[in-house]
């Protein structure tokens, strides 16, 4: 008797492709809408679409589904009342709720790249992905830090703004993309020990999933039996 592990996340083949296109949509409008009237609210609902594309992404199975809405519940929520009424939500409790839920994608999408017995695009869709949302998962984490500690980063190039802006919203993600892809333009830099510690913390982590990714793909690819190309 053979035991197959279930590999099959997602309600259906585009779910992660969706989920992608979500992310890489808030990725795009999130340095564009600072300045709009209405930039709040578009990267508000940018970031929930990323929420609700990522619940029917790791829904292969309808009790996972509804835990990930349950998760992503307060999420949203937070988001919203954030938005409409900012003294009401402190920040902080909307990150920690972003980060659980991103967290949990994340396991979920990790299981299946794992896994998956083939690699296709959906596969190639849940490994981006992934890699994405780790760089949005710790640009929570600097957010946080620079709330709590706000000598924690320093700029070494002026911003033309006074007093000197805060690592949130787009500023932190935009420093998590380039710790994670180590590709560094020195004009933010962690000067706390703590910071220091996250930075380096994100970068190994993104050094090792690659790492695990290539491996597993190779993997995947070795497996195959030689096809017979005699007629």
């Amino acid at each position: 008797m053979t035991i197959t592990l279930p590999f099959r996340e997602g309600r259906h083949r585009l779910s992660v492709a969706h989920l992608l296109v979500a992310i890489v949509a808030l990725f795009v409008i999130m340095p564009l809408v600072d300045r709009l009237p209405y930039g709040k609210f578009l990267e508000t609902a940018a970031f929930t679409f990323v929420l609700l594309a990522a619940v029917n992404a790791v829904g292969g199975e309808r009790r996972i589904q509804i835990l990930a809405g349950v998760m992503a519940a307060p999420a949203v929520l937070a988001h919203w009342l954030h938005h409409l009424w900012p003294d009401l939500v402190p920040v902080e409790l909307r990150l920690v709720a972003d980060l659980i839920f991103v967290s949990y994608v994340i396991a979920h999408l990790f299981r299946f790249v794992l896994f998956a017995p083939t690699v296709n695009a959906e596969v190639i869709c849940a490994a981006i992905s992934i890699f994405l949302l780790l760089a949005v998962a710790w640009s929570f984490l600097y957010t946080m830090l620079a709330i709590w500690e706000p000598d924690s980063f320093t700029y070494t190039e002026s911003t033309g703004a006074a007093p000197a802006p805060q690592l949130i919203g787009f500023l932190a993600l935009y420093f998590s993309v380039q710790v994670i892809t180590t590709i560094t333009f020195g004009d933010i830099m962690p000067v706390s020990n703590v910071a220091r510690m996250l930075t380096l913390a994100e970068a190994t982590t993104g050094m090792f999933y690659m790492a695990i990714l290539i491996s597993r793909l190779v993997g995947v690819y070795a497996s195959k039996p030689p096809t017979d190309s005699a007629t």
